[in-house]
């Protein structure tokens, strides 16, 4: 199966910047080096989708993998190499907005792209029993006893170790759309 027949098969709940980065990261052009719009163009497009889904992609980054695409399919010298280039192409006309919405959003709309996903304490849940305070070793829970809890995003690194030690269910994992958090550590009303 090509790779475009691979790229119009994409269910609602799989991400297109994900499938696209896995197709890239296995595809022949990766190990070929028979031609360099292949090889380096491959190369480039691993890159740049690695760097989306880790929440550091750049605003000129689409623009620049549709330029990348467009060589790609006049200068390669196997048809895998231009084949690799319109599944992209395809993507980006199709699924242009969850591309953009990982860059600029910083989000991922499938809920794939695990380091789009931020970890919640639910406070209807919380009973303030700080087991998640003890479980996180980066100090990422703010609270104390029979206080809810609070996640602090910018300090977790969704290592999960929280959410195993929950037994109040209380802690969720989170895409796009997030759960209504106190912002600070309040008493728990349980």
């Amino acid at each position: 199966m090509s790779s475009l027949e691979n790229m119009k098969n994409i269910k609602d709940n799989q991400c297109a910047v994900d499938v696209l980065l896995k197709e890239v990261s296995g595809h022949v052009c990766k190990n070929c080096g028979k031609c360099v719009f292949g090889y380096e163009g491959i190369t480039q497009l691993e890159m740049i989708l690695g760097a989306i889904v880790e929440k550091k992609g750049r605003s000129n980054d689409l623009a620049l993998m549709r330029e990348l695409c467009g060589y790609m399919k006049t200068q390669s010298m196997c048809d895998d190499g231009k084949d690799i280039a319109e599944a992209a192409d395809y993507l980006f006309e199709n699924y242009q907005k969850d591309f953009e919405d990982h860059i600029s959003k910083r989000a991922c709309r499938a809920g794939v792209c695990k380091k789009f996903m931020t970890y919640h304490i639910l406070p209807d849940k919380c009973t303030g029993c700080t087991d998640c305070i003890d479980a996180c070793d980066e100090d990422a829970i703010l609270g104390k006893k029979r206080f809810i809890h609070v996640i602090d995003q910018d300090e977790c690194i969704q290592c999960g170790q929280c959410v195993e030690a929950c037994d109040e269910d209380a802690i969720v994992i989170a895409g796009a759309e997030k759960p209504r958090c106190p912002r600070k550590p309040i008493p728990c009303r349980r």
